[in-house]
């Protein structure tokens, strides 16, 4: 089973050092993400920013940071979402996307947005699998898709 957890002092550099580069070398900007050093970075200047980590059992597998505004408490947009090199490939990002979702509908969220670069074919696959829909909205070359519970 997937966990969610905080980041917090005891991970956060192991969180920073998990890419998507298929070469395991991370970089600032990834092929379709920034590095989860900036997203950790940028979470600690935006309130709305909520980076957590994902495990499977206690191996760290990913990384997911979504926005969550006071002003709409039941919506959030997921900025990033990624799974470790070591652990592409084998069903880790569907299972551990499951379990976001899971997470959000505890959270009582009844809306999700997510960008997607539309050349990230597979993250467009795993997420219109997921039931989300173009929304028509169009930004900085990411195409907008949405879930609602």
């Amino acid at each position: 089973m997937i966990e969610i957890r905080e980041v917090d002092k005891d991970n956060c550099f192991d969180v920073c050092e998990l890419t998507s580069n298929k070469d395991g070398v991370g970089t600032i900007f990834e092929d379709f993400i920034c590095c989860n050093a900036i997203s950790l970075t940028e979470s600690k200047f935006y309130p709305e920013c909520k980076p957590k980590a994902l495990y499977d059992n206690e191996t760290l597998i990913g990384f997911l940071m979504y926005k969550q505004f006071p002003s709409c408490a039941t919506e959030i947009e997921v900025c990033r979402f990624m799974i470790d090199h070591k652990f592409l490939g084998k069903g880790y990002g569907r299972k551990a996307f499951a379990s976001i979702l899971e997470f959000f509908t505890r959270e009582g969220i009844e809306t999700v947005n997510i960008m997607i670069d539309d050349h990230n074919i597979i993250a467009k696959k795993l997420y219109v699998s997921f039931g989300f829909t173009f929304t028509g909205k169009v930004l900085k070359d990411e195409y907008y898709y949405q879930l609602r519970f």
